[in-house]
């Protein structure tokens, strides 16, 4: 039987149900440590037996927040200008050796599944346009659930557009203050669409969050 589907699953209950409480999980794991487990009963998803050492293995990975080598790319598009940007960056990260991407639109992808990547991968990229001199709506909130999570120890890039007056961008920078992540590469301010300087930009972001992968591996 192939259980990998339920790999995935069990990382997205985690970030989203259990994701907050890394230092009880670890508490808990440690006066466990001494016991022979065989079998685990869990309360929403499968009896584990024959893969029950490999499940207590990603809880205690995911506790630690130990993201694995690979980055989620998360933006919000009104016009499509931000869209190209977070493509223009997956391309980067693709040329430049990363082997697991994954981009969200956060119009359109379920948040559970967008917080499921954010603690899979060791980079997290973000991208917006500004909004009501802020940042579109929908970076808001997935944002919230991230910091509600006090999810660390992720590289962090970002990127933003805008049309009359940029805020996107300040304030993605405050948000990855406030989560105390290392900063990589420098972040992307753009005007309207997409120009051949601001996607250079954008490809030299992708490169250097590539490269600082490489470094941490």
């Amino acid at each position: 039987m192939n259980v990998d589907h339920f790999w995935e699953e069990m990382i997205r209950y985690y970030s989203n149900i259990v994701g907050k409480y890394g230092n009880p999980v670890q508490r808990a794991l440690q006066k466990l440590s001494a016991l022979e487990i065989n079998t685990i009963c869990s309360t929403h998803g499968p009896v584990w037996r024959k893969y029950a050492h490999k499940a207590i293995e990603i809880y205690d990975r995911l506790s630690r927040y130990e993201g694995e080598d690979g980055v989620v790319v998360i933006y919000g598009s009104m016009y499509g200008n931000t869209e190209q940007m977070a493509e223009a960056i997956a391309s980067s990260l693709s040329a430049n050796g990363v082997k697991n991407i994954v981009l969200h639109n956060v119009s359109k992808s379920p948040a559970s599944y967008v917080l499921k990547d954010v603690f899979k991968y060791k980079g997290v990229i973000i991208g917006s346009p500004t909004y009501s001199n802020s940042l579109f709506p929908e970076v808001e909130a997935i944002l919230s659930k991230i910091e509600m999570r006090e999810v660390k120890n992720r590289l962090y890039g970002y990127f933003g557009s805008f049309t009359w007056a940029g805020a996107a961008v300040k304030r993605l920078t405050a948000f990855g203050e406030k989560m105390k992540w290392e900063t990589v590469g420098t972040p992307v301010e753009q005007k309207q669409g997409l120009k051949a300087d601001k996607y250079e930009e954008c490809w030299a972001l992708g490169e250097a969050m590539a490269n600082k992968l490489k470094i941490e591996n």
